[in-house]
């Protein structure tokens, strides 16, 4: 559970919809001040529950026309020291924008989802992850598709204020 007032609770929803909203335009939809905004945004980020602000890219605008998504299942746990290099190996790719650990579908252990320029691109890609995982990982799935085959940017914006609304316990 989460301790916010009802006002950095508005806060929130207001930047979880849109956060490049200005502390101005929070202000006036909640009919309060913008120095007030600005410390509760403060607050909020101070508490580490604002970690950051993100943007929407255009991939094919900057040239990354082909998404992979790669579901495998890492073989043996008790390789924990392959197990921490790889992962660490993995979050420095920069082509990587996702990387999961859980379980899934036939019992898969990590996902990672990854852009790139094109099908030679995606090869060089996968050839360096195939290197790193040597034989700690096997049943390996990939779904590619071009970028212009998401229909919808990833929104989080209606799960989130519903999980508040059910988490926070309000102060006053």
């Amino acid at each position: 559970m989460i301790n916010l007032t009802l006002r950095e609770k508005q806060v929130l929803e207001e930047l979880i919809k849109n956060c490049k909203i200005s502390d101005q335009e929070i202000a006036r939809k909640l009919k309060t001040s913008r120095p007030t905004i600005l410390k509760i945004r403060k607050k909020l980020e101070k508490k580490d529950i604002i970690k950051g602000y993100t943007s929407l890219i255009d991939f094919e605008k900057i040239g990354l026309n082909l998404q992979a998504v790669v579901l495998y299942r890492w073989r043996d746990y008790s390789k924990s020291e392959e197990l921490e290099a790889t992962i660490k190996f993995i979050k420095s790719l920069p082509e990587i924008i996702l990387f999961v650990k859980g379980e899934g579908v036939g019992s898969k252990t990590d996902l990672i989802i990854s852009l790139h320029e094109d099908l030679k691109d995606y090869e060089k890609f996968i050839r360096k992850l195939k290197y790193q995982w040597k034989d700690n990982v096997e049943n390996v799935d990939v779904f590619l598709s071009s970028v212009d085959g998401i229909f919808k940017n990833y929104e989080f914006s209606s799960p989130v204020i519903s999980k508040i609304n059910e988490k926070v316990i309000y102060s006053k």
